[in-house]
């Protein structure tokens, strides 16, 4: 049988499992999902124990997949960052888990960012102060939730209740760490600063680790349940932002990775901490020696399924949608401000919100999903601007995520940045690093496949110096309205 390691990227919608051999061939690809809940406005919220149980399900069903469990390497994790979750001393959960979408946490993070100590915290922990911040549902949670903030053994995150579930033990790796606002991303350990506003010490958090550490103690009775041996490592792994650089094969200086999936991101390497004084991008760790600079926004691909099914009153067909979209070359005025849910970078505005600008009677369905998309990629461009700002010269720009299913979408990604972007042909890129990190960890040689080439697509000129037009007046508008947003709370 073919020797493989098993890379698992725990999603916000899903778990996706790969199984990857030495060569870099995906033997097996399975994924399930899970649902998301909403029980108050702002709030975001998800059942740790079913996503428990579908990590254990998609260990068992890929690794049975792919073969004999004695042809299993080891095990490699990827994980969404930004997930809090309380836990007694049993390590029983106490609080749902709240995700990166949970805006709760708003007024929080107002009040934070007033404070003279959140400079030093920003820079300190890489992470920009924002409600999506685990430091910021913390100091929420002590506000709100006092008898249950004083009660709780732990704060931990989605990725340490499973390895907890799993060994007993509470880790967090670098990576991970370093998108939760209360690490010291330069010196590797909780930041006192950033406990003290949190109100916690660093007892209540989990032992950072390496993303190489490597767990080898899985019980019997586990073991059988996964469908695994005994002694097979599990490797901490990193997040799935960074890993989807490493995955997506965006390692080098001037390499630009850009994701679209349910959100959005954009991020460069560096080998150092890169500063912003304007608070607009992160760094965070990939491991003890990269780090990994971008910035997200909350509003991607998720747009087009909520058009779908909350003005269409349709189940959401990606191909439909572009279709439609694509149907027509010009939004004819119509711009489109894509802050449906808040925003995190570049302009950390949780009050932001959607705003269809310029609808005149001739537009039609298709204009407004042609302004979707349209606004997604204006708010990947700022994001970026802002990056290449920080970091430096874009050399290459290499696209992964859902929307590179859709070649007329990326093409519009490449007229509105007036860059090349190339489609990487190994899919699944969180994954696919999870997998690459795990064999670095296993000390095996991993050499990636050579027979497949990027696709390739050129901007437009006249395109990119129409969108330029565009993009000036999406960036205006939100300026405009930026104080008028908070009042909407009030009607």
């Amino acid at each position: 049988m073919t020797p493989f390691i098993l890379a698992i990227d725990i999603g916000t919608t899903s778990t996706k499992g790969l199984a990857v051999t030495p060569s870099g061939a995906v033997l097996v690809s399975y994924s399930k999902g899970y649902p998301t809940h909403y029980p108050k406005p702002g709030f975001a919220e998800q059942d740790p124990e079913i996503i428990f149980q579908t990590v254990v399900e998609v260990i068992q069903t890929t690794s049975l997949k792919a073969g004999n469990s004695k042809s299993l390497l080891g095990v490699s994790f990827s994980c969404a960052m930004h997930s809090i979750m309380a836990v007694d001393n049993l390590g029983k959960p106490l609080t749902q888990l709240i995700i990166w979408a949970d805006m709760r946490s708003t007024l929080q993070a107002d009040a934070l960012k007033l404070k003279p100590e959140s400079n030093l915290i920003y820079h300190q922990s890489g992470t920009p102060i924002h409600p999506m911040s685990p430091l910021c549902k913390l100091v929420w949670m002590k506000e709100e939730q006092p008898e249950l903030f004083s009660s709780t053994h732990k704060f931990i995150s989605i990725k340490e209740y499973i390895f907890f579930k799993l060994f007993g033990e509470y880790k967090v790796d670098y990576s991970i760490a370093s998108a939760t606002g209360l690490f010291d991303t330069n010196n590797l350990v909780w930041s006192s600063e950033a406990l003290r506003e949190a109100g916690v010490n660093s007892t209540k958090l989990s032992q950072p680790v390496s993303p190489y550490f490597q767990f080898k103690s899985l019980q019997p009775e586990l073991a059988v349940k996964l469908g695994v041996q005994s002694n097979t490592p599990f490797v901490i792994g990193a997040s799935d932002g960074c890993l989807a650089n490493l995955g997506s094969g965006a390692m080098d200086e001037g390499d630009m990775s850009i994701t679209i999936g349910t959100s959005g991101a954009v991020r460069m390497v560096s080998g150092k901490y890169k500063k912003d004084e304007q608070q607009r991008i992160f760094n965070y760790r990939l491991d003890e020696h990269v780090f990994i600079v971008g910035g997200a926004t909350n509003n991607g691909a998720v747009l087009l399924s909520w058009f779908a099914e909350n003005i269409e009153k349709v189940k959401h067909d990606a191909k439909a949608f572009d279709v439609d979209a694509f149907s027509i070359t010009d939004t004819e005025g119509l711009i489109f401000l894509p802050y449906v849910l808040g925003e995190r970078a570049p302009i950390y505005d949780a009050y932001a919100k959607g705003v269809f600008f310029g609808v005149g009677i001739h537009h039609k369905k298709a204009h407004f999903k042609r302004a979707i998309l349209e606004g997604i990629c204006f708010e990947i461009q700022s994001i970026a601007q802002a990056v290449e700002e920080s970091v430096g010269p874009v050399k290459h720009v290499i696209a992964s995520g859902g929307f590179t299913k859709s070649d007329l979408w990326v093409q519009l990604m490449a007229d509105v940045l007036g860059k090349t972007v190339e489609v990487d042909s190994r899919s699944d890129a969180s994954a696919m690093g999870a997998a690459i990190m795990g064999f670095k960890a296993l000390d095996l040689t991993y050499t990636p496949p050579l027979d497949k080439k990027p696709k390739i697509f050129i901007p437009n000129e006249t395109s990119h110096q129409r969108y330029l037009k565009a993009f000036e007046l999406f960036r205006s508008l939100y300026r405009n309205l930026k104080t008028d947003f908070p009042k909407l709370k009030d009607l």
